[in-house]
């Protein structure tokens, strides 16, 4: 009897073990690739929406004073024309989200499609800057890169328009 109770447990502790043993055969050799380069696109925008006063009422707090990645142009305002038309708006770097490994370089290009003017910076996890102070401007192209020496995160931030206007880098040890 007691034999009959410990097969079934002895042929899922032998398969534990197998697992095991073939998680640390392959681990070392996924934990020894070499740094790679990761070229991502990103797109620097402005996402809008807008109604009229008679479907729903503009909000009670103004957005401005939530963020400063957010707009807000009241009725009146957005149209003169249509003077019961308001907008809110947000700006956003998109993907807002990329995971990479420690030692991996990363290229960045960008296309920025609203905003005349966005000075943008990447931060280490420390805070220190590891692309200084640039500025990108609607309608063109940049590049550009860094190297994700530590774990942590990363972030490519724009100085008008944070903090709905990042980018944030999980930079996984290797």
């Amino acid at each position: 009897m007691a034999q009959m109770i410990l097969r079934p447990f002895a042929k899922r502790l032998s398969i534990f073990i197998l697992a095991g043993a073939l998680l640390a055969a392959f681990w070392p050799a996924a934990a020894a690739e070499p740094p790679t380069t990761h070229t991502i696109f990103i797109t620097g925008m402005e996402v809008k929406g807008a109604t009229t006063a008679d479907k729903l009422a503009p909000p009670a707090i103004n957005p401005k004073e939530l963020s400063k990645g957010y707009d807000f142009k009241a009725p009146g305002e957005a149209d003169r024309a249509k003077p019961t038309r308001w907008e809110v708006s947000s700006y956003m770097f998109t993907p807002a989200f990329v995971t990479v490994r420690q030692g991996d370089t990363v290229k960045l290009t960008a296309f920025i499609v609203n905003g005349d003017e966005h000075e943008v910076w990447v931060t280490a996890p420390g805070g220190e800057k590891v692309v200084p102070n640039t500025k990108w401007n609607r309608g063109r192209e940049y590049q550009i890169q860094f190297v994700a020496k530590k774990s942590g995160v990363y972030q490519l931030v724009c100085s008008e328009h944070a903090p709905s206007m990042t980018t944030t880098f999980v930079v996984l040890p290797r």
